[in-house]
């Protein structure tokens, strides 16, 4: 063979090797579906590389020392969409809604005042069952809001439709544009009568109401931890909504089966998954609409204690669970994977 030839296929090689150690390589990320409890087994016995769930499950882990903290869904996704408080378009009187709505901004302000720290954690404690240390480092990962940051939840719509989630557009459920659907579903009046008014006066309670009320959340959840301390603080029976009486509390598994709960009209009102909520509204025509919040952060990417795996690339080729998806920690975990393929499996 001539020597230039030669010399012109080793540079060809050369440039070739050279090109392909700058391009970025593609990362994978495999993801299947679990319950939160069934993912620590599977972290347990090495089934899954990691989880994306919601507190107590990532404290608890780490805590009990087969696994650690990634990275909270806070730092990963500022204000992300998380958990709020659904309410079925059942119910109609506007001072019902109002006293449910003041109820749990009590609630949540009592949580976030410093002042009543002490008393949250045996709160805490009783709502969850969990020692007094857990509950404690899970309520410092999980931020306590009155109202969804429409511009994050916006956001999240947009990983919902790019991921193939939601199959029915704005236009088809009769919203001109994203914009519309969501200053229609996020009703944010009464919430913002009950802020203007407690800012004005603390002290101030709304008219009290004579209706009842079923009120679903997921049992266990950190998240719903001020629908608790409203209970235990009277905040409900100021209202006149007497817990045991007219206004019942039931703890579910998971957001579906409050969903089946709603399409059946067996609750009224819930605390569940925003991005639930929202398929629920765009792709079955659910008869719910959102008018308060409930977190944001609470979840993290939790990976086992011994495995090494210091960042996110470390994940590459690895398989971690998430709670299903188009689930907040479906969503959380696309966002926080942007830049890899996300395969099923």
């Amino acid at each position: 063979m001539n020597k230039y030839y030669v010399i012109l296929l080793v540079l060809v090689l050369f440039l070739g090797l050279a090109f392909y150690e700058m391009t970025p390589q593609e990362k994978t990320i495999y993801v299947v579906s679990m319950t939160a409890n069934e993912m620590s087994g599977a972290l347990k016995n090495g089934t899954i590389d990691g989880f994306i769930s919601w507190e107590p499950f990532p404290t608890k882990a780490a805590f009990d020392g087969y696994g650690k903290s990634l990275i909270n869904s806070k730092d990963a996704w500022e204000n992300h969409p998380s958990c709020s408080l659904a309410l079925s378009e059942d119910i109609k009187d506007e001072n019902t809604k109002i006293a449910i709505v003041w109820a749990l901004v009590k609630g949540t302000r009592f949580i976030n005042d410093p002042a009543n720290r002490e008393k949250v954690l045996g709160y805490g404690g009783e709502f969850s069952g969990l020692d007094r240390e857990l509950v404690s480092l899970a309520i410092n990962n999980t931020q306590y809001v009155e109202f969804p940051d429409i511009d994050q939840t916006k956001e999240g719509l947009k990983i919902l439709y790019e991921a193939g989630a939601l199959k029915n557009s704005m236009d088809s459920i009769g919203y001109k544009d994203v914009d519309d659907f969501l200053e229609n579903f996020f009703i944010d009046k009464y919430y913002t009568e009950v802020r203007q008014r407690l800012d004005e006066n603390p002290d101030w309670t709304p008219a009290a109401v004579n209706e009842s009320i079923r009120f679903g959340y997921i049992d266990g959840n950190i998240h719903y931890l001020a629908i608790y301390v409203a209970q235990k603080e009277g905040y409900f029976e100021k209202t006149g909504l007497v817990p045991g009486k007219n206004i019942q509390f039931t703890g579910y598994r998971n957001g579906k089966a409050i969903l089946d709960a709603f399409k059946h009209r067996e609750v009224d009102a819930a605390e569940l998954g925003t991005t639930v909520i929202l398929k629920f509204k765009i792709d079955d025509n659910g008869r719910v609409a959102v008018i308060s919040g409930v977190n944001t952060g609470g979840s993290s990417l939790v990976v086992r204690a011994d495995s090494g795996i210091m960042t996110l690339g470390d994940l590459n080729g690895r398989r971690i669970a998430t709670t299903g998806f188009g689930t907040c920690q479906d969503t959380i975990m696309r966002k926080m994977f942007e830049g890899f393929e996300i395969k099923t499996g």
